[in-house]
This record gives structure tokens, sequence and C-alpha cells, in this order.
């Protein structure tokens, strides 16, 4: 188990890592401007929940054999980019979606990436799909957590979950906030109908722009 001064620290590390501007982010405040408060929530649930995965990887061991693979790691990056182009554009296809449904009945039917109120269970299988896609969490993973493992502490793969379980906790917060900004963002813009395309229009540009950019690059995307 890690002491008290190590969470402390590897905590404090994880804050000003995850509060870096970077793609998740961006990712995370376009999901909840195009959706609302309840996409941008449950959408960075998913990315969290996709992150708990590569800890419990990482814990494995698992994530070493996929670093150790160019080629899976070049497979799961342009899946990941493929599917963040193709929210992109059915974004901006359906920029002229109303935020709100028109019935109570059709609240829980969105089309993916739509922009519009999608039930919790789509928006964070949304999320989850961006995060999973990301081989570079699992290679974050792989660098960041040795920093603050000892020996002496424990069983490795113990100390990984509970740092893991904190990181994802803090994630979490973080990215639901995110997530949240967006979200109120989105409900201000839904009251200017005429405003509300061309944000989603934009929203739709930065999917097309973080999969371009994930595909030539592979910068970090969740």
């Amino acid at each position: 188990m890690p002491s008290g001064p190590t969470l402390a620290a590897f905590a404090a590390a994880s804050v000003l890592l995850i509060l870096l501007p970077g793609p998740a982010m961006l990712f995370l405040l376009a999901r909840g401007i195009a959706g609302g408060r309840r996409v941008g929530i449950y959408s960075a649930l998913g990315v969290e929940s996709a992150s708990a995965v590569y800890v419990a990887a990482t814990a494995l061991g698992l994530t070493a054999v996929l670093a150790a693979s160019g080629t899976a790691l070049g497979l799961v990056r342009y899946v990941g980019a493929a599917y963040l182009i193709w929210l992109g554009v059915v974004t901006i296809r359906k920029r002229n979606d109303p935020l709100v449904p028109a019935s109570p009945a059709s609240s829980g039917s969105a089309v993916p990436g739509a922009g519009v109120p999608a039930g919790a269970w789509r928006s964070w299988r949304q999320g989850f799909a961006v995060g999973i896609t990301n081989p570079k969490v699992a290679l974050f993973f792989l660098a960041f957590f040795p920093q603050f493992i000892h020996p002496e502490a424990g069983p490795l793969a113990a100390q990984v979950l509970v740092l893991g379980a904190l990181f994802v906790l803090i994630g979490a917060v973080l990215d639901v906030g995110y997530g949240l900004s967006g979200g109120l963002l989105g409900d201000l813009l839904g009251r200017h109908p005429k405003a509300l395309p061309h944000a989603r229009v934009g929203v739709g540009l930065t999917f097309l722009t973080l999969g371009g950019v994930t595909a030539a690059t592979g910068h970090k995307t969740a």
C-alpha cells in the first residue's frame, strides 16, 4: 500500500496533469456544448471508465505487451481516429436538430454524436469508445506510475491498482466538470436556436481535427 506522502504527491501530480489543456478537455467540452449537461457528464464517465480498464491492464502487465507492439498501437490509434472523425461528420450533419427532444418518448433515442440529448448509456459508450481507443493512456500510465511505486510498499500490482483508482477518481471529478461546463454553455446556446447550429459545426470541426491529428501524429486524444 502506498504511503500517505506518496499518495498526496501522486494526487497533486495527477491534478496538475489532468488540468493541463488538451484533447480530452476539448472532447468533453465539445460533447457538453453539442448535447447538454447530461451528455457531457456521462461522456466524461465513459472516458474515465476506459481509464479504469487501462489501470487494470497496467496492473496485469498487459499494457506493457501493447506498448511493445507497434502494430497493435497503430491499429488502436487509427480506430480511435476514425471514431472521432465519424463523430465530427455526424455532429455537423445533425447540426439543426433541437437540443430538447420534441417529446419525452424520444429522449432516449438520439443519434450518436448528433448533438441532441442521448441516453446515459449511449453517452457513456461514446466516451468509453474514445478513451479505450487511445493507447497513449496505456503508455502514460507505464511512464507515470513507476515514479510513485516502491517495492518495499507491497505487491506492485496492488500499488498500481490503488494509484490507478485514485487517478480515475480525480479524473472523473475534473472531467465531469469539463462536461458540465460544456453542457451549461450548450444549454445557454439552446436558448438561441440560431446560434446552436453554428456551435455544433464548431464542435464537429473540433472532432474532425482531433481525429486527423490522432491519425497523423498519434497525439493523445482522451
